[in-house]
């Protein structure tokens, strides 16, 4: 058999029947769902790549070749999320793995991926209004939570190409500025500083997005997801989609969207075995470029992000927003780190 299909049949069997084995906590809240810290994924987007530490001392006409992009990556990973889509048209996102009522509708995600980490800081505040501020009887005024999200500096602002804050003018500058930015948000009254972890890397994703026709639908995996819809607790499609991966055999791997059953999510689960088998096929003269010998092309994208803080699309969405102003820094690590100082202020 090869190489190929044996790792294609290993994915299928393990993630079929690890799938059912998860126990994961239920929310039994709405407020539960709403303060779940939880893993987020996102529609790909660029990223900006520059020199990582293992890269210094940027010596002048010395160049220090990059690791592959995918020995750049050192976390391999699958990550499951459920968000509940509301019908106010607010999303929540959360641990939730079993429907409980009936017409309830959820997107449940997979990542497949290779990602290396970066921190974005952002300030958060979590606050209590009135939704309906016209009503002049405070007994009838209507309580709901706000949360405000603000870009902190981000601190690579004034870093120079090697990812460094300078011992100079920028340096200060840094401070002033820090300085500056955390007396417009006082932690007195109610911000706080948060670090949102973003996912950098490659991989796969499949979406279910079902409508549960039942109570407690179990959520839990794929598998289990198809063994509902065969029993008719479920509708919904499969879509399976790649990360930052391209390339002629990439696009006839991949199925079509289609509506969920038994069969289509094993179909769904083979593509992705195909596509990482295909992934993993380079030679020493394919590691020159980002394209291996069946003509896969891979490029850095940030996937997703950690949420480190209660809320929902509110706060997702502009913390989105702003990744995507700006291309976010990742610093990719260089080859054989150890022949060369270890940092640019030992540079002569």
């Amino acid at each position: 058999m090869k190489p190929t299909k044996i790792l294609s049949c290993f994915l299928l069997s393990f993630l079929l029947c690890n799938c059912e084995s998860i126990k994961l906590p239920k929310a039994e809240t709405l407020g539960e769902e709403n303060s779940s810290y939880s893993y987020v994924p996102i529609d790909p987007f660029p990223v900006s790549t520059v020199m990582g530490n293992s890269c210094l001392p940027c010596q002048p006409n010395e160049i220090i070749p990059y690791k592959t992009l995918l020995n750049s990556f050192p976390d391999q990973t699958v990550r499951l999320s459920v968000a509940k889509l509301n019908t106010d048209g607010s999303i929540t996102y959360g641990s939730v793995v079993k429907a409980t009522a009936k017409n309830e509708t959820y997107e449940v995600t997979l990542d497949y991926v290779n990602v290396d980490v970066t921190q974005i800081p952002f300030f958060y505040r979590q606050r209590v209004t009135y939704a309906n501020l016209e009503e002049t009887d405070n007994k009838k005024k209507k309580k709901k939570t706000v949360y405000d999200i603000e870009p902190s500096i981000r601190y690579d602002e004034h870093t120079n190409e090697c990812g460094q804050i300078p011992n100079t003018d920028a340096n200060k500058m840094y401070r002033i500025e820090k300085e500056e930015i955390r007396k417009k948000f006082p932690f007195d009254k109610g911000w706080q500083e948060k670090v949102v972890p973003v996912y950098i890397g490659v991989g796969l994703r499949v979406v279910a997005r079902v409508t549960v026709l039942d109570a407690n639908v179990n959520l839990s995996g794929l598998g289990v997801i198809g063994s509902e819809a065969k029993a008719g607790r479920l509708k919904g499609s499969l879509s399976v989609q790649t990360l930052g991966i391209t390339g002629r055999s990439v696009s006839s791997a991949l199925p079509l969207p289609s509506e969920i059953n038994e069969t289509t999510i094993q179909n769904a689960i083979l593509s992705i075995g195909t596509i990482k088998a295909q992934l993993y096929s380079l030679t020493p003269k394919d590691e020159k470029s980002e394209t291996n010998k069946d003509g896969i092309v891979i490029s850095p994208r940030v996937v997703g992000i950690y949420k480190p803080f209660k809320g929902g699309a509110e706060v997702i969405n502009p913390i989105i927003s702003e990744l995507a102003r700006q291309p976010v820094r990742w610093y990719r690590p260089c080859k054989n780190p150890a022949k060369y100082p270890s940092s640019c202020s030992e540079k002569k």
